[in-house]
């Protein structure tokens, strides 16, 4: 695949006056009675071209397929930590990186997700774990803030920059340490410019696998959205240009963490570990990997998250380090 440029990063953007919703807490805004129905939005929205999507209305779904190559292209160059589990990576020296070509590192990754079009709240939050929480429009996956499963490194907060060379790209994503599965941990300014209208609120950047629309940092009027304009699931209630009478929505921030979702506000499957709902990791690659069994495995780690990998690695006979290094994450 050739190398493309990134867009530019996002200029500032001027707050406008205009028409401003009430930012109240979460329980006390009003939601819609109504049925919510993302149908439309999604078949018109501008999915990129190695997108595929399927409307399923018999039950109320679509389906989404991409290579997993994000379609705005990518950096030249980006920094792998050579051990992924010594985390944080902002403080490490040049030498702990690996420099790779990304047209020659990256791979296609097929993802293959289906999504409500008629998305729940639910009655508490579901915390978002490691792996694809999200789809863009550009075909690549949407992660939560962490770096590891204890939620205490936040990538876009861990960037480093060696001679020149990034672990986030200027679009705010990279891949795993193998070079599969480019994921955005901040807003994916190579999405959302192309689709900015001045003083308005963003375009819908993409779908949460509980079923609700993903925008930028721009609320109606063009309002630049900071952490504390939104609920604990960085989204509130409000129009949209996709939908004028109002839906519950998620925004992705710039001004601190959470850039991302945390957690997820509307009903979502729950699984280990893996952010999308039947898209937990591999268990029977890691216990393969670790000479033990699947089952052990999994009784070993539990249901807690995180898993307390200390005790899980004294119940397997493992090093810690040795059970860190196997789970896949997004810093691997």
């Amino acid at each position: 695949m050739s190398n493309r440029g990134l867009y530019g990063t996002a200029a500032g953007a001027a707050v406008v006056a205009a028409i401003v919703f009430s930012q109240s807490p979460l329980g006390a805004q009003v939601f819609s009675t109504g049925v919510n129905d993302t149908a439309a939005a999604v078949e018109g929205a501008a999915w990129a071209d190695n997108v595929t999507i399927t409307m399923n209305p018999a039950d109320n779904t679509f389906r989404f397929e991409s290579d997993g190559i994000p379609s705005h292209g990518f950096a030249e160059k980006y920094l792998i930590p050579t051990n992924p589990a010594a985390q944080p990576f902002a403080d490490k020296p040049a030498n702990f990186f690996k420099v790779v070509d990304s047209s020659e590192y990256f791979a296609e990754t097929p993802v293959d997700t289906t999504i409500t079009t008629q998305p729940v709240l639910a009655e508490a939050p579901t915390e978002t774990s490691l792996g694809r929480i999200g789809v863009a429009l550009s075909g690549a996956q949407i992660f939560n803030d962490y770096e590891n499963m204890e939620r205490s490194v936040v990538a876009k907060d861990d960037q480093v920059i060696h001679d020149h060379v990034a672990f986030l790209d200027e679009c705010n994503g990279h891949t795993l340490v193998d070079g599969t599965s480019y994921h955005y941990h901040g807003i994916p300014v190579c999405i959302a410019e192309a689709a900015a209208q001045p003083g308005a609120h963003s375009a819908m950047i993409g779908v949460l696998e509980d079923g609700f629309p993903v925008y930028a940092n721009q609320d109606v009027g063009g309002v630049i959205v900071t952490n504390g304009d939104l609920d604990e699931c960085s989204g509130h209630f409000g129009p949209t240009p996709e939908f004028a009478e109002g839906i519950y929505h998620y925004h992705l921030t710039a001004d601190e963490a959470p850039y991302m979702i945390d957690c997820y506000h509307g009903e979502v499957e729950e699984n280990f570990g893996g952010g999308a709902p039947g898209q937990g990791p591999d268990l029977a690659a890691v216990a393969e990997e670790l000479g033990v069994s699947e089952d052990d495995l999994m009784r070993a780690l539990g249901t807690t998250m995180p898993p307390d990998f200390a005790a899980a690695a004294q119940a397997l006979g493992l090093s810690e380090e040795a059970l860190r290094a196997a789970m896949p994450g997004p810093g691997r």
